[in-house]
C-alpha cells in the first residue's frame, strides 16, 4: 500500500502548483475581480407563515438582493432559486414550508447539473407589523433564520435581527409602508449578510469552527487543501459490495490510514455481501474516486474488468463484479492495529 501515499501526495504537490501558477498569471483586472470560488450557497425565503412577508412582497426581494449581495462579496457562489426553478422546470409558489424547501435543494442536488447545487442553505423570515398611532404609523421589522448544509443535515447556526422600528405617514397606504421598510429592509439585509458571510467564511476555513489544523495538506491555518471543496466535512456512505472480509478491511484501513482529509469513519452494516460505512473527510468525491481507484490498482484489482465504482451525491458504492484470485498479504495489513 506504499504506493498509495506516494500517488497521493503527488497528485496534491501537482495540483497545488498549477493552482499556485494560476493564482500568479492572473491579469491586473481578475485581480481586481471578486473570485467567487467558496462553497455554493443558496439563500431561500420562508413565507409560510402567515404573519410573515410573502415571497412576491417588494419587501422580500429587497431581503433577499441584499443578503446575497453581501455574502457574494466574500467569494460565495450564490445560487439563484428563480434561476434554478427555470432550468429544472420548476414552479416556485408561495407560502411554501420549511420542509418543502428543503426539499427543493436537496432535489436540486440531486438532478446531477453542477450549476443547480448548493453546499449551505441559509433559509430567511421577514417579519413586518404595523401599529397605528394617533398621530401616525410605526412599522416594526424583524429578520431571523437558520444555516444548514444540505448534504450533511448538519445545522450550522441561527442568526437574528433585534426589532426595528421606523416612522411612516399618518396617511400612508400599503405601497407607502411598502416602500419605508423596503428602503430599510434592504440596508438591514446587507449588514445581516455581512455577519452571515463571516459565519460561513469561519466555517469554510476552519471546519467545525475549531481552528485545528487540517491533515493531509492544511497548513493549519485554515487554508483550505487543492483535494477539498471546503473544510466543512464531508458525510459519505462507502458501500464495498462482494469483497472479502480481508479485502474489505482492507481497503477502509487504507482510506482511514493514508487517504488525506480524513477524519473519522464507522460501521453503519455487515452483511454476507455488503458492507457500509459512514466515512467523514473534508475531500471531494472527485478525489475519493481518484484514490479509490489508484488503492484498487495497487491491490492487484483490474479497474476495468474486476471493479465497477458508482457515485451518487454522497454515496459512493465499490462492487467486486467477478472472483479474483487470493491475493498475496501487504506489509501494511501487519500495522492495522495502533
Amino acid at each position: 500500500m506504499k504506493q498509495l501515499s506516494k500517488w497521493v501526495k503527488t497528485s496534491v504537490v501537482a495540483a497545488m502548483a498549477v493552482g499556485a501558477v494560476g493564482i500568479t498569471g492572473l491579469s491586473n483586472q481578475a485581480e481586481a475581480a471578486v473570485q467567487q470560488t467558496k462553497i455554493p450557497v443558496l439563500v431561500m425565503g420562508e413565507d409560510s407563515d402567515p404573519t410573515t412577508v410573502k415571497r412576491s412582497s417588494d419587501i422580500f426581494k429587497r431581503v433577499m438582493a441584499g443578503l446575497k449581495d453581501s455574502m457574494s462579496r466574500y467569494g460565495f457562489r450564490m445560487m439563484d432559486e428563480e434561476f434554478m426553478a427555470v432550468e429544472l422546470g420548476w414552479k416556485i409558489t408561495e407560502r411554501r414550508p420549511k420542509t418543502e424547501l428543503i426539499e427543493a435543494a436537496k432535489l436540486a442536488n440531486a438532478a446531477s447539473k453542477a450549476n443547480t447545487r448548493s453546499r449551505a442553505m441559509v433559509l430567511f423570515r421577514v417579519h413586518a407589523t404595523l401599529k397605528k398611532l394617533s398621530f401616525s404609523n410605526k412599522v416594526t421589522t424583524r429578520i431571523d433564520g437558520e444555516i444548514y448544509d444540505v448534504n450533511n443535515n448538519n445545522f450550522l447556526g441561527t442568526f437574528e435581527l433585534s426589532p426595528q422600528a421606523y416612522p411612516a405617514p399618518a396617511d400612508c397606504d400599503s405601497i407607502c409602508i411598502s416602500e419605508v421598510v423596503g428602503a430599510k429592509a434592504r440596508v438591514i439585509a446587507e449588514d445581516l449578510g455581512n455577519v452571515l458571510a463571516k459565519k460561513l467564511d469561519y466555517l469554510h476555513t476552519d471546519g467545525s469552527a475549531s481552528g485545528s489544523s487540517v491533515s493531509g495538506g492544511s497548513s493549519g491555518n485554515g487554508s483550505i487543501p487543492s483535494y477539498a471543496e471546503s473544510n466543512i466535512p464531508n458525510a459519505y456512505t462507502i458501500n464495498l459490495k462482494y469483497f472479502d472480509t480481508r479485502e474489505a478491511l482492507s481497503i477502509i484501513g487504507v482510506m482511514s490510514d493514508e487517504f488525506p482529509g480524513y477524519k473519522g469513519h464507522e460501521l453503519l452494516s455487515k452483511g454476507s455481501v455488503n458492507r457500509s460505512y459512514e466515512y467523514m473527510t473534508i475531500a471531494k468525491s472527485s478525489k475519493l474516486e481518484e484514490w479509490i481507484t489508484i488503492l484498487l490498482i495497487d491491490m492487484g484489482f483490474d479497474i476495468d474488468r474486476h471493479i465497477e465504482i458508482m457515485i451518487q451525491g454522497n454515496e459512493i458504492t465499490v462492487n467486486k463484479l467477478n472472483a479474483t484470485p487470493e491475493r498475496a498479504r501487504s506489509e501494511d495489513e501487519t500495522k492495522r492495529f495502533n
